[in-house]
């Protein structure tokens, strides 16, 4: 298989997994969902490709298994338990589960902040590719729960009816800010991570959400931007303004538009415009600048 093929096929076998998950009361209840992938749902946009699937695990869930192993063990047991009866439900039956690990992150201990989560590595045979070897492994990364705005998720239909518990499109804009702020080095050193790499696909998707949304819809950008404050207050993020959004600017515009994962149908200008649109429309309505200090 070529890149391409492999990418189709992963995308496929998430698809599935995504269903599978659906299906199980006990994976619903456990995880919330999010991501390039659930955005491209809300959107019914398939333009950029989404090669996992991102979730937090519920507040409940955590309460429930508290400790890490606990949590390992669980996840371990009921994906390989979902996508075996699910799989094993069609007609005729593609896929066969070889193995699921899960693994605790940060590796080998936990997170200073307490924000340690898990990766489901999923490895499946396919019946229609019975001569290929060495399929590509899949992932599912579970991060640890997060502080909820009003607006923050809703039950999102899939394929065959099932839902899930899924982030709306007003915290998946949030979200994405808060996601490119956290790679910026301002907040790399508040925090003591080691160097990121600048999320450029974060404004890619933020501004696909606008070309949505208009900035004329004031109720929704609204709720993302309190949206947008909640997730970052959870991490410790700050947002001074527009001038957060534009450090390393340059650096940005490059990684951005030398990104040969992105499609080239949103420009870094229209990315611009979108962060100042949204950005003027927060300090109007008071949402931003906000700082949140690191705990004793």
């Amino acid at each position: 298989m070529n890149p391409q093929q492999q990418n189709r096929w992963k995308s496929e076998l998430l698809r599935q997994a995504l269903s599978a998950f659906a299906s199980d009361e006990a994976l619903r209840k456990a995880l919330i969902f999010k991501g390039a992938r659930i955005l491209n749902l809300r959107l019914e946009d398939e333009s950029r490709q989404s090669l996992d699937i991102d979730s937090n695990m519920s507040f409940e869930f955590q309460h429930e298994h508290e400790q890490f192993e606990e949590q390992r063990t669980f996840f371990k047991d009921r994906i390989k338990a979902a996508l075996q009866r699910y799989f094993g439900q069609q007609e005729p039956v593609r896929y066969f589960v070889e193995s699921v690990e899960v693994e605790i992150k940060p590796r080998g201990g936990v997170h200073p902040f307490g924000w340690s989560g898990l990766t489901a590595k999923i490895r499946a045979r396919d019946g229609q590719l019975t001569g290929v070897l060495g399929l590509p492994t899949v992932e599912v990364d579970v991060a640890s729960p997060e502080e909820l705005g009003p607006d923050a998720i809703s039950d999102l239909t899939i394929q065959n009816a099932l839902t899930i518990r899924a982030y709306t499109l007003a915290r998946i804009a949030g979200e994405k800010m808060r996601a490119f702020l956290s790679s910026l080095p301002t907040y790399i050193q508040k925090i003591g991570r080691r160097t990121d790499t600048v999320r450029v696909k974060d404004l890619y998707d933020l501004a696909r959400i606008r070309r949505a949304r208009p900035i004329t819809d004031i109720i929704f950008w609204k709720s993302a931007g309190h949206e947008f404050q909640i997730a970052c207050k959870s991490r410790y993020v700050d947002c001074l303004g527009l001038a957060s959004f534009q450090e390393n600017l340059e650096t940005t515009r490059e990684l951005f538009q030398n990104d040969h994962t992105l499609p080239k149908d949103i420009a870094f200008d229209e990315v611009l415009q979108t962060l100042s649109e949204t950005v003027g429309l927060f300090e109007k309505y008071g949402i931003v600048p906000f700082e949140f200090p690191l705990p004793n």
